[in-house]
């Protein structure tokens, strides 16, 4: 699913259109005359908090958004970053909620947590309309890759993956995105087997690298390169994968997984939608695709009850970062792509969701009302 529709979302009560129409009211208004908002952040200190474990890729990002964000804020504040890992960061997005409603808080948490509550699967405290959103950093899905890898000790090409059965594969939580594509997998026809308990990214890497499961989705670019032993030494090998099979546009493109795409080195390798179809049905392909389209985990939102003039201009800041110059090249050094989404297409695309087919529509409530 390339072209996003944006289509409105079936509210089923007054009370939900009226918060999404005063949320979406409040990002668009613009500062009154005599607000100065030029100075609303001078002499202050504005909290990042990340819900994951540090050392991940939000908490990555957190700290880069640290460093440049202030720049591009009125009045430079100094900037903090928290980590407040749990429940696949619902605990974080939680916290927020007692968190001060003046622009000096901003919080992350997982897009999943959005599409579950536009399914109805979301905790009851969670609705997604109240906080207010500056949008991702690793959102737009037309330039991402994910790849799925095995283990060599356990196999050595797809064919030997096919023959398997239960391969075990782990994941942070079925909250995440990560989460959700591995829950999607375990409904289908793919002989994997799902299990949950990691603190972050780094953490999944670490426990693939330790033998923990057979399989695994963190080996692409940046786990390729934080563990150049797995290619060099041959302890794994990429079996299929999805997004972006342009080895010339990743990030970076020179990495061992696109280095061996770009020679063949591994010519069962492709797009799984297309190589495995026969592995899931239509409407799991469906909502597989839907998930696609909403690609990225890390959403950075504002507490609820942020005044409207002070979410426009975090959102304008935040845009600016996130497209700096400064802020991509940090992000390039550490292998991270910057794949922006505004707050305007975030909301778009989580308004979506109830547009799928029943079908896909009934696949992707399996898939969110895993816990």
């Amino acid at each position: 699913m390339r072209r996003r529709r944006i289509v409105k979302l079936r509210w089923t009560s007054l009370s939900s259109v009226l918060v999404l129409a005063v949320a979406m009211a409040g990002e668009g208004m613009t500062p009154a005359a005599g607000q100065g908002i030029e100075s609303h952040w001078a002499g202050k200190n504005v909290t990042i908090s990340v819900g994951y474990k540090a050392g991940g890729g939000a908490d990555t990002m957190a700290r880069l958004l640290a460093v440049h964000l202030s720049n591009h804020i009125p009045g430079k504040p100094k900037i903090i970053v928290e980590n407040r890992p749990g429940g696949g960061t619902a605990t974080n997005a939680r916290d927020m909620l007692r968190r001060p409603a003046d622009g000096t808080y901003i919080g992350q948490f997982a897009q999943t947590l959005m599409v579950a509550d536009a399914l109805g699967k979301a905790p009851e405290w969670f609705k997604w309309a109240r906080y207010g959103y500056l949008g991702m950093v690793d959102g737009a899905s037309e330039d991402s890759l994910y790849v799925v890898c095995g283990r060599t000790s356990a196999m050595k090409n797809l064919d030997d993956f096919l023959a398997g059965k239960d391969w075990r594969w782990g994941e942070i939580s079925p909250r995440t995105g990560a989460g959700k594509d591995l829950t999607w997998f375990s409904l289908t026809k793919f002989p994997i087997r799902a299990f949950f308990g990691y603190g972050g990214s780094a953490e999944v890497a670490a426990g693939f690298d330790r033998g923990e499961m057979d399989v695994t989705s963190r080996c692409t670019e940046q786990e390729a390169l934080r563990y150049p032993q797995w290619f060099e030494q041959n302890k794994i090998v990429p079996l299929f994968g999805w997004g972006e099979m342009n080895p010339d546009k990743h990030v970076p493109p020179d990495n061992p997984i696109s280095n061996g795409i770009r020679e063949g080195r591994w010519p069962w390798f492709g797009d799984a939608r297309k190589t495995l179809r026969h592995l899931a049905t239509d409407d799991q392909w469906a909502a597989f695709n839907a998930m696609y389209a909403m690609t990225g985990t890390h959403v950075w939102a504002l507490p609820p009850g942020v005044p409207g003039n002070v979410t426009k201009a975090l959102q304008e800041s935040f845009w600016k970062t996130i497209n700096s110059p400064e802020f991509r090249a940090d992000m390039l050094k550490r292998n991270r792509a910057v794949l922006p989404l505004s707050a305007a297409d975030l909301r778009s695309r989580i308004q979506s969701v109830q547009s799928l087919p029943p079908g896909a529509l009934a696949v992707l409530n399996k898939v969110f009302s895993s816990r």
